[in-house]
């Protein structure tokens, strides 16, 4: 089951649209908004794990479908697009936010249901599993099997996963959202892009533009952490300050 934020200024096709994916059972909530502002605000609060966007919005607004998918890419890096629009000239500047599709309109009901079906059956399939208390991770043709005690940090960079562990770095296809779910307290996500085992931390270094780097025992690389993860967590870090 899937939440899914929907951005449409055309009200009967947003109507349409949102009629069709409440009436889809793999959806559970759908927020849905004719302005880019209110999108990225929806995007904040619910976190959705869809993203349907018309990309050319009326004259009346500052950005377009694309701009807003860019802020919320940046907020949400485990989101997926899906761009909805009657203007294919958009598709190569799309894929800045590595669209999972691209439809164009007019649009009919067995097309929106496969898209869904497909963006669900790839969240269900997750390459993260348990085994003998350790994680097992698929990338391809090679499966890693890894204790968490052996997880320094996770990093993801653009849409690729990189798990950091004291044996070396290891791709995988997956986002951070299953990390955490998977791995419980001792790991926190101090940044849309890290997170981290609690257990490894040396030191909290304050950064000039108020954020922070986070070093690890016996271990040369960083990772980042916002300040605002930092006033939410400071308690947890309060002996390294």
């Amino acid at each position: 089951m899937v939440n899914i934020l929907l951005l449409e200024d055309e009200a009967y096709t947003r109507k349409f649209f949102k009629q069709l994916l409440i009436n889809n059972p793999l959806t559970t909530n759908i927020y849905d908004t004719s302005n880019c502002k209110e999108a990225i605000k929806l995007a904040k609060e619910h976190k959705p794990e869809i993203a349907m966007l018309d990309i050319e919005l009326g004259s009346t607004e500052a950005m377009n479908g694309l701009d807003a998918a860019k802020i919320i890419s940046n907020l949400l890096p485990d989101t997926i697009f899906v761009f909805v629009t009657g203007y294919t000239k958009y598709a190569v500047d799309s894929f800045a936010v590595h669209p999972f599709d691209y439809i164009i309109k007019p649009v009919n009901k067995d097309r929106i249901t496969e898209v869904i079906a497909k963006i669900v059956s790839r969240l269900n399939n997750s390459a993260i599993s348990r085994k003998d208390n350790k994680l097992t991770f698929k990338n391809k043709d090679e499966t890693y099997f890894i204790h968490p005690r052996d997880i320094i940090f996770i990093e993801r960079q653009s849409r690729d996963t990189l798990v950091h562990t004291k044996y070396g770095v290891y791709p995988v296809n997956d986002n951070l959202t299953n990390f955490e779910e998977m791995l419980g307290n001792n790991f926190l996500r101090v940044h849309q892009s890290f997170l981290i085992n609690l257990s490894k931390v040396k030191m909290i270094k304050n950064l000039a533009n108020r954020s922070f780097d986070i070093e690890f025992l016996g271990y040369n690389k960083k990772a980042s952490m916002s300040r605002y993860k930092f006033e939410e967590f400071k308690e947890k870090f309060a002996p390294l300050l």
